[in-house]
């Protein structure tokens, strides 16, 4: 933007262009550039910001912080963790090793009709190793991204240990 930038105001110190069209180019510079439309995203559309999950050296400590500042009532117990609303999504306190500070571990994104070994192909195709957990009847899969960030995708309608129907969902 060094060189456009200058080149405006030059122009207008100059004389060659009107305070508003100096202050209509430089809200165009600000602007951001849109990318064109993709067709399909190659995985699937992300509907949602399902959960974090965070290791905690004590969970018992987590819940009592985030419980008094932000309101967040128990979504399920899922011992030696728990999960804790927010909205439509929740925030997973589960328990470091000894001796670990605490770290978030992932985050999950949410998709419609998630088919877990479809997704799996597809993440293969671009050379990432993505692993599949069953989590009682409930596909969970796991890959890094580029910055060797965990990432967890599910079904949009997950709901950490709660069935679409609110029902428990084992394990």
């Amino acid at each position: 933007m060094g060189p456009e930038l200058d080149l405006l105001v030059t122009r207008y110190e100059a004389g060659q262009i009107s305070r508003r069209e100096l202050l209509g180019a430089l809200t165009a510079l600000l602007l951001p550039i849109p990318l064109p439309p993709r067709a399909e995203p190659e995985i699937g559309l992300a509907r949602s910001l399902n959960h974090v999950t965070m290791m905690v050296p004590d969970v018992a400590r987590s819940q009592k912080f985030y419980q008094e500042l932000f309101g967040m009532p128990v979504l399920t117990p899922q011992p030696p963790g728990v999960n804790l609303r927010a909205g439509s999504s929740f925030l997973g306190l589960y328990p470091t090793a000894p001796g670990e500070q605490g770290r978030i571990d992932h985050f999950c994104l949410g998709l419609d009709n998630f088919d877990a070994e479809a997704v799996q192909k597809k993440l293969a195709a671009r050379g990432l190793d993505a692993s599949i957990r069953l989590r009682g009847d409930t596909r969970e899969l796991y890959f890094d991204d580029p910055d060797g960030i965990r990432v967890q995708l599910q079904d949009v309608r997950y709901r950490g240990g709660v069935g679409p129907l609110g029902d428990r969902d084992p394990g």
